[in-house]
């Protein structure tokens, strides 16, 4: 046997002992592999425990066989803390509970991969909150930032995580578990060992512990031996924030909350030098601001030059803008701060174009700059990329001036372009280099361009990592940063750790060469794919893949953002986004072979997919993951073909004109639960499934070629299911676009071809386009709009279509498309309809949301008078289109949709709304209630109205 298998072999064995899963495979280590940084370590496996009790268990077992274990929360650290080559320990999926939440008293307990997102959900409404709030606080867990000892933009008067930690539970090297507050109640003289010596090591070294740390608003670099021994009693709470699960591994934390502000308000500054905006921080300081950021030129500018809309809220000619911002619980005060404020910028010269803005819109429409320019980095074309490698150092405020000099120094005598913001009033700025790791004239950059950072950031008494921890980044400069305790550090990792078993590069490290070892891209790196390719890619299939820097956003799990509706019921990092950009970036680096790509694991991941569109356009990246995964699977069809059951999905069409007319009437029969188990092994759709009937007579039979009169003039394009199974859509979306004065074509079409592209049926959605363009694309040219009714056929010919032909014929359909919904909203003056007493539920469509206007179809619907409508904030319906009807897919689907179908059952709605036909057939089937096309609600109310009739809508036997 060979050692790889010998491992393997060693490995299955530890899955025999915990209840949570043990990967070994090189597709579920290579997923992480990766983090939020510029590294890449394949570990040997990954475990997602399932308890604390397989925590022990792995932590033995590592013991055992000479394994290195590497604690992992969201996976969105920035230096690489989270990588190793021993046994990753993922949080995320099974150990991510909120275990008490206790409103009376402040505080709650979670285990470590919880988000802090979620907890933010929890607290809504409830008047408290968790104050250290780091930019990837939607996504980052408990476990991490407790890890990196996180903060964020109100740390400078809140503080950072270990000042709200109130108690953990820790899993020690040796398989022991501890509750830090059990040793915080021993008196010294009964603890037990090693907590006597930790105990005994403080008492001698006070002094220099006291003295060690540089006097900074945030200090993340190092352990924290600072207040160790606190009234006779060891408090270890604040030594494991910031040691980046070094230690042991925490299990379960206890922090308090707050009351939450219930009022703030922000002063926006304007300066020409960003000298001036050093020393204005200085002064306002005392004020005591919630926070303070600053976004310098370089960034202004970018912002400015990718995104036009932010061009009214950055004066020409300003080198640097301040966000001075206020809290209170009552308004008076704010305001007082910030007039305060505005005086001490004016009166001391430093600028006197500044603006207070109180409103939510005019909060929002400023911090709207600031939201958008650090995104905006990321999508910066080209093989430079911003890079997190000297974003983390802090200075005190009163040396701002210094450190703004010396950081422009190093990096323009390196020659480096680069863009500076981040948290000034707590001295820290993100300085972030452009640079290309490919590069290897690049790469030899990077240590002199750090080296010389830390110089400057050590000799104004400062920390060369302030919020973002050490990790593989910045440990080599500790023992530099702490010469007189460095050894403390390292005699507190061998009584903990005395097997250095864990995280055992990071911290008490100093190879000096590890800050450029292990990188994801390097001078060795060459990412090349020679294969055909199936869709169209302008920019390059390599340079898509490349994108990803992994930051983790689209491992969301809140509904606040929508992201990825797999991934936040299953919590499986195979089902995140950056999972399919990682697998293939293995696979044109070589990581893998080539042969993987046909591999059930590899098309697993791929699988997971839905298509919904969710993480393309929230990817902070722009990174197109559905295409990327759409020439996975194209490339997998390709060699074995579509199964059956793949076929059957995407031929609505094909059906519909076969057997359409019969099935109406063979309903009765189909619907026979034997029949139905029976199709479900012959097909592969559930049998749990509830399939709408087809149409007796396609909506391409009932209505003429031209409709209605004037202008403008409209193609319409219905789509199968408005064309084949509910007619009722495409005749209310004629009618009403008739009774509106327009003139409308329905010409014969065929299908958008989404459903065959969603599973990698390229060329079959090719003929489709074709198709098409045969019937009705010589009408394109006296049409002024080419309008849908259905969501996700308007996102197939406004994006899908160009991913497989680069035509005039395509390229005009995308600049005329035009949801129904807009068109009518668009001229709403000639809208003449009667008011309502409808309740109505209305649910947006994944498609639609990636689409201009997403909210126009709830737009239309607030124009019935009368009319109660009711819009939560839903996510994905779960049928993501043929997907849902998978046998294999039933039970995901359903829990994906859960929270959508339970708001829908719990509502008072009569009638349930959405533009998405597979929507429409989840809200059916798991509500019982009528679900009806904004389009046909609107037709229902036309004061003239041709069609369909209120009575006729209402009363509509079919289904959905």
């Amino acid at each position: 046997m060979s050692q790889q298998g010998r491992i393997v072999h060693m490995l299955e064995s530890l899955q025999d002992r915990i209840t949570g899963q043990v990967f070994t495979d090189p597709i579920r280590t290579g997923l992480l592999s990766t983090d939020g940084s510029i590294y890449r370590i394949k570990p040997t496996a990954v475990v997602y425990p399932a308890s604390v009790e397989d925590v022990i268990q792995t932590i033995r077992f590592a013991g055992e066989n000479g394994l290195s274990v590497h604690p992992r929360g969201a996976g969105s650290g920035l230096c690489g803390s989270a990588l190793g080559s021993g046994i990753v320990l993922d949080f995320s999926k099974f150990m991510n509970r909120l275990l008490h939440l206790d409103i009376e008293n402040n505080w709650m307990e979670c285990e470590p991969g919880y988000r802090l997102g979620e907890l933010e959900a929890a607290l809504k409404g409830k008047g408290l909150f968790f104050p250290p709030d780091p930019s990837s606080g939607e996504y980052a867990s408990f476990g991490g930032m407790y890890a990196t000892n996180a903060s964020g933009a109100h740390s400078v008067k809140y503080g950072n995580v270990a000042d709200y930690i109130l108690d953990a539970q820790v899993v020690l090297s040796s398989g022991r578990v501890v509750l830090l507050s059990d040793i915080l109640d021993t008196p010294s003289q009964e603890l037990p060992e090693p907590f006597q010596k930790i105990y005994d090591l403080y008492a001698r070294n006070q002094a220099d512990i006291e003295s060690a740390y540089p006097a900074i608003r945030c200090n993340t670099s190092g352990y924290n031996l600072r207040g160790l021994v606190r009234d006779g009693r060891l408090d270890l709470t604040r030594l494991f924030a910031g040691a980046e699960g070094t230690l042991g591994v925490v299990t379960r934390l206890k922090f308090r909350l707050l009351p939450r502000p219930g009022h703030d308000a922000l002063v926006v500054a304007f300066f020409t030098d960003i000298l001036s905006s050093a020393r204005a921080v200085q002064d306002i300081l005392p004020l005591e601001p919630s926070g303070i950021e600053i976004m310098d030129k370089s960034l202004l500018n970018l912002a400015r030059e990718h995104d036009p809309s932010l061009k009214s809220h950055i004066p020409d000619g300003i080198d640097n803008v301040l966000l001075i911002e206020f809290d209170s619980q009552a308004p008076e005060p704010c305001m007082d701060l910030c007039r305060q404020a505005q005086q001490i910028l004016t009166s001391r010269g430093y600028t006197d174009n500044s603006h207070i803005a109180v409103t939510a819109r005019e909060k929002e429409n400023f911090w709207a700059v600031r939201k958008a320019a650090v995104p905006i980095l990321y999508k910066l074309k080209g093989q430079k990329k911003i890079l997190a490698l000297i974003e983390d150092g802090a200075v005190p405020t009163g040396r701002l001036v210094d450190y703004f000099r010396g950081i422009y120094a190093i990096l323009n005598q390196s020659q480096v372009s680069f863009v500076v913001y981040g948290h000034i009033a707590k001295g820290l700025l993100h300085t972030r280099p452009l640079l290309n790791l490919k590069d290897p004239d690049d790469v030899r950059k990077l240590k002199p361009i750090s080296d010389a950072v830390f110089d400057l950031v050590h000799s104004l008494g400062g920390a060369i990592s302030g919020e973002h921890g050490d990790g593989r980044l910045r440990s080599a400069y500790i023992r530099r940063q702490y010469p007189k305790i460095f050894p403390l550090f390292l005699e507190i990792k061998n009584l903990l750790d005395p097997e250095n078993r864990f995280n055992p590069d990071i911290i008490t490290s100093d190879d000096p060469e590890q800050l450029v070892r292990d990188l994801r891209y390097g001078p060795s790196y060459h990412g090349a794919d020679q294969s055909e390719k199936h869709l169209l890619w302008p920019e390059g299939f390599v340079t898509e893949i490349e994108k990803c820097h992994g930051c983790s956003k689209c491992t969301t799990v809140t509904f606040a953002t929508r992201m990825c509706p797999v991934y936040k019921v299953t919590r499986d990092e195979s089902a995140t986004p950056r999972a399919k950009a990682n697998v293939l970036r293995m696979l044109i680096s070589g990581a893998i072979e080539d042969s993987q790509l046909y591999h059930e694991s590899f098309q697993d991941v791929i699988s997971r997919c839905i298509f919904c569109g969710s993480c393309f356009h929230e990817c902070p990246s722009g990174v197109n993951i559905p295409k990327m995964a759409m020439e996975a699977r194209a490339a997998a069809i390709s060699r074995f073909g579509p199964t059956f059951h793949e076929k059957l999905v995407v031929g609505t069409e094909r059906t519909a004109k076969a057997a359409g007319k019969f099935t109406r009437l063979l309903m009765p029969f189909l619907d026979m639960p034997t029949v139905k188990a029976l199709g479900e092994k012959v097909t592969g759709i559930s049998s749990r499934r509830s399939l709408p009937p087809f149409a007796d007579r396609s909506l391409f039979e009932q209505i003429p070629l031209i409709s209605g009169g004037g202008a403008p003039r409209i193609l319409y394009f219905a789509g199968c299911y408005a064309g084949y199974l509910r007619p009722s859509i495409g005749n209310a979306a004629i009618s009403v676009m008739a009774a509106m004065g327009m003139t409308v074509l329905t010409p014969k079409q065929h299908c958008c071809g989404l459903p065959m592209l969603a599973k990698g049926m390229a060329q079959e959605a090719r003929k489709s386009i074709e198709a098409n363009f045969m019937n009705w694309g010589r009408l394109i040219a006296s049409a002024d709009y080419i309008a849908v009714s259905c969501s996700s056929c308007g996102l197939a010919l406004m994006q899908e279509w160009s991913y497989l032909a680069d035509s005039v014929f395509v390229r005009t359909v995308r600049e005329k498309l035009i949801h129904i919904s807009r068109l009518i909203n668009r001229y709403s003056d000639r809208l003449q309809i009667e008011p309502s007493r409808m309740r109505l539920f209305y649910h947006a469509p994944c498609h639609l949301k990636a689409q201009p206007e997403p909210g126009s179809s709830i737009q239309l619907l607030s124009g019935l008078k009368g009319a109660v409508i009711e819009h939560p904030a839903t996510h994905c319906c779960g049928m993501a289109g043929a997907w849902g009807l998978s046998k294999d897919h039933f039970d995901l689907s359903l829990a994906i949709g859960s929270n959508m179908l339970d708001q829908l059952n719990a509502s008072g709605a009569d009638i349930g709304v959405t533009d998405c036909p597979t929507c429409a057939m989840q809200m059916s089937q798991f509500s019982g209630k009528p679900i009806r096309h904004p389009v046909e609600i609107i037709a229902s109310h036309l004061r003239s109205q041709a069609f369909p009739s209120r009575q006729t809508m209402e009363s509509d036997s079919a289904p959905v």
